[in-house]
């Protein structure tokens, strides 16, 4: 590679546009309350529920500090709580409330709306080419972080 590559300011554009599109069709279904970053959070409770800070920093990649954050403004919204464990009283599972089950549906359609978006005009083919290669690029990235 004779020049450097762009592909982390298409990512970084990638990210910003989709993050004011996604904020703006919660807006339009009245779901002004949530913020991409704590729908993240809220999804990946939903699909499992009562579990770690650290194993929800892991699903949604949100760094530590800024998941409590993200939990702090949820639990004030009422939408989670934190249920301390039995083995250990200073760690906590988070386990969603009702309140956002009521919104759900309306949430995740809005996903696969942005969804259809994301990959309007292009094959299944290439869809499963552009993920795979995605995943690549996440793991080399994770991979150096770690060090």
């Amino acid at each position: 590679m004779n020049s450097p590559s762009k592909v982390g300011l298409f990512i970084a554009k990638i990210h910003q546009s989709s993050d004011r599109l996604f904020t703006r069709k919660l807006r339009e279904h009245n779901l002004i309350d949530l913020n991409p970053s704590q729908g993240r959070v809220l999804f990946a409770l939903k699909e499992q529920d009562l579990i770690s800070i650290q194993e929800l920093s892991e699903r949604t990649s949100l760094s530590n500090s800024t998941l409590t954050s993200v939990l702090d403004k949820l639990e004030s919204k009422n939408l989670i709580e934190r249920i301390h464990t039995r083995e250990d009283r200073r760690k906590y599972l988070i386990k969603l409330k009702n309140k956002f089950h009521e919104n759900f549906k309306i949430y995740y359609d809005i996903v696969m709306e942005m969804s259809k978006i994301y990959f309007e005009g292009f094959s299944s083919d290439e869809i499963r080419e552009i993920e795979e290669k995605l995943i690549r690029i996440m793991q080399n990235l994770e991979k150096h972080e770690k060090l």
